[in-house]
């Protein structure tokens, strides 16, 4: 728990910072990229409800945060951080099947983080796909979403991301 602990709390920071910018392109729909400290991500509030941010990370490859609440990427990381949990998430998409693992959990942040490769990996490919993610979280039910199209924030943050090819 250690350790997803410490990448947990590195990525609370990754997001508090970077949530400085400008973010245009939540407002409009899309993907909003950015960088920071040497972490490329991109973020999207989706239509049906939660937030997505992926991060190029060393450890995990591609890292998904999800936002339960659908906050902004600014709303979403302002506040303290309070305890990390983790939460059993069954996550499905169209071209794959169900798969459950661990994801750290900021109660009070109403945010997810994923904690494994396949996890990250799976997110990034259902936006790349246009598939529909569902997720499963243990006592808080199921949440189902669909990411904005691919566009040329989403295309800089593959070409900067070594995870992604």
């Amino acid at each position: 728990m250690n350790h997803l602990t410490r990448n947990c709390v590195a990525l609370t920071f990754l997001g508090a910072s970077a949530a400085l910018g400008a973010h245009a392109a939540d407002a409009a729909g899309g993907w909003t990229e950015g960088e920071q400290n040497g972490v490329s991500f991109v973020h999207a509030v989706t239509e049906d409800g939660p937030s997505v941010m992926l991060s190029c990370s060393d450890r995990v490859g591609i890292r998904a945060t999800v936002f339960l609440n659908g906050d902004d990427l600014e709303a979403a990381t302002n506040g303290t951080a309070g305890r990390i949990g983790a939460r059993r998430v069954t996550l499905d998409t169209n071209s794959t099947e169900p798969r459950k693992g661990d994801w750290a959990y900021l109660r009070a942040q109403g945010r997810l983080i994923s904690a494994k490769g396949w996890q990250g990996k799976r997110i990034f490919n259902a936006a790349v796909t246009g598939s529909p993610v569902s997720m499963d979280i243990f006592k808080l039910g199921e949440r189902s979403f669909s990411m904005p199209a691919v566009d040329d924030q989403f295309k800089s943050f593959t070409s900067n991301c070594a995870a992604t090819s």
